[in-house]
């Protein structure tokens, strides 16, 4: 009988490894090695997928206008396709070989090298739109790679007990350096020159601002940066035991079938067709999970729409300015921070599951609130609010304030979810198989991505409101915690606590 893809693990070695490994707290050296690698590696989304590379690449590279907007979404979707196609296996080709440092080593390096070639990026060459694009996409899957195989560690970065605090302790490193190397750019590179109040006479660095230098000098900083602070995960985090083959031999024993005596490997084709079979099998094997799993697909996706369409919603539909949108930015960011520490209480406190459903449910509230909000007035024309408030270049108006401080709740509402998503997947998976069921999990944040804006986009279009085209994702969050809510998971096992 065939097996499918990754359903034949090596249990006796990584289950026994990952037991003798879970000890220590989160600012154990374990602890703190795994989490500041999210502190590493973090800032290059910020920097580079959101707020300072990816407007340049939009507006100069690709020359503006919805066509840029096009060539920017293909990127992500080339990229976030081939990394949702790729990850499950990448997971369980770690499980059988055992030993990831290696293989995170080497996307940690490529990551680090494409973003230190942006700095060439511009329309004259060398790196011009296409090629960059190109570029793009390669470090877009290497972020997906060693994510997969950093959060694959993570019962190793400490006792049972302590993991939800350690998984916060990351996301909430990775966003106060990010919010720190923001608040760099803005105050040190961007603004200096502008003649604000607050803004410098010089910047702290001489970069050409007609060439782009101060945007395009974010992949060289992401580079040096991600390269020095990754050296204490690869010095103090254990890499556990060796599953007991070869990543070669793992590779092939996926792809082809492990070798039966007096039997042919199978071909790529042969092993595609048993690929159903293995997702009938996790279902039936563990349903639990595999619910999760939708319910997070759903969830994530309109996260990643609130995300993304957040700001472009503020600059569209409340007139902001760049310099407000990356205050917005920044702010967000900073919050985030405190979301990874409330992830880590809510799910010690009430569990995995029921922090999600506490941290979903603000997140619909949160939006419907946010979606109240017009630049005349509050609560859906109940309070007057287009009077400025106060004498400032930005958030003069009570609109624009009461907008710009619901970024908070949702920056700690987002990141808490993401936090306690992470330890559901911990506490409801099987360890000896956690790379691959990580591997999912990046399927279920990559595959789908374009539901959430697609569904903003489409009611958007239809109503011609943009409010009611935001409220889409509303319906998400909802039919994610429906899904949710069927998934039956005890709140903290006894060898958890």
């Amino acid at each position: 009988m065939d097996t499918p893809v990754g359903m034949t693990v090596v249990e006796p070695v990584v289950a026994t490894s990952t037991r003798v490994e879970a000890e220590g707290g989160p600012f154990g050296i374990k602890g703190l090695a795994w989490a500041i690698f999210e502190g590493a590696r973090n800032p290059y989304y910020n920097l580079i997928v959101i707020y300072i590379f990816a407007p340049y690449f939009a507006s100069v590279l690709a020359g503006g206008g919805a066509d840029a907007l096009s060539l920017s979404g293909l990127t992500i979707t080339i990229a976030g396709i081939v990394t949702a196609l790729t990850a499950p296996f990448l997971g369980v080709i770690a499980d059988k070989a055992g030993r990831r440092k290696p293989p995170l080593l080497f996307f940690v390096a490529l990551l680090a090298a494409c973003s230190l070639a942006l700095w060439w990026a511009r329309p004259e060459g060398p790196l011009t739109m296409w090629p960059t694009m190109a570029v793009l996409a390669i470090a877009y899957c290497c972020y997906g790679y060693s994510e997969v195989l950093h959060n694959a560690m993570l019962p190793m970065a400490g006792r049972p007990s302590a993991l939800p605090y350690i998984s916060g302790l990351g996301l909430s490193m990775g966003n106060l350096l990010s919010v720190g190397i923001l608040i760099f750019f803005l105050f040190g590179l961007l603004l200096p020159g502008s003649g604000l109040p607050f803004a410098a006479d010089q910047p702290l660095i001489a970069l050409d601002r007609e060439a782009h230098a101060p945007e395009r000098f974010a992949g060289p900083f992401v580079a040096v940066w991600m390269s020095l602070l990754v050296i204490p995960f690869f010095m103090f985090m254990p890499d556990g035991a060796p599953g007991g083959l070869t990543w070669k031999r793992a590779a092939a024993d996926v792809f082809l079938g492990e070798p039966v005596e007096g039997q042919k490997r199978h071909s790529v084709f042969e092993r595609a067709r048993v690929f159903q079979r293995y997702l009938t099998g996790l279902f039936k094997e563990h349903p639990q999970t595999m619910r999760f799993l939708i319910a997070r697909t759903i969830y994530a996706d309109a996260m990643s729409a609130l995300l993304t369409l957040g700001a472009v919603f503020a600059s569209t539909f409340l007139g902001w300015t760049g310099v407000e949108i990356l205050f917005y930015g920044i702010t967000g960011v900073l919050f985030g921070a405190v979301g990874g520490f409330v992830g880590g209480y809510l799910d010690r406190m009430l569990g995995p599951k029921l922090a999600l459903v506490w941290e979903i449910s603000a997140l619909v509230i949160l939006l419907l609130a946010q979606l109240s909000i017009t630049p005349d007035a509050l609560l859906f024309g109940l309070i007057p609010a287009d009077t400025p408030v106060w004498n400032s270049p930005f958030f003069d108006t009570l609109s624009d304030i009461t907008y710009f401080l619901f970024v908070i709740p949702v920056a700690i509402a987002v990141v808490a979810s993401i936090s306690s998503s992470r330890y559901m997947l911990v506490h409801i998976a099987p360890r000896e198989r956690i790379g691959e069921f990580f591997g999912l999990y990046a399927i279920a944040g990559t595959v789908t991505v374009w539901m959430g804006p697609g569904i903003v986009s489409l009611l958007t279009w239809i109503t011609g409101n943009q409010r009611i085209g935001m409220g889409g994702i509303g319906f998400m969050f909802l039919i994610g915690l429906i899904v949710l809510w069927k998934v039956k998971a005890a709140k903290i096992a006894d060898v958890d606590r």
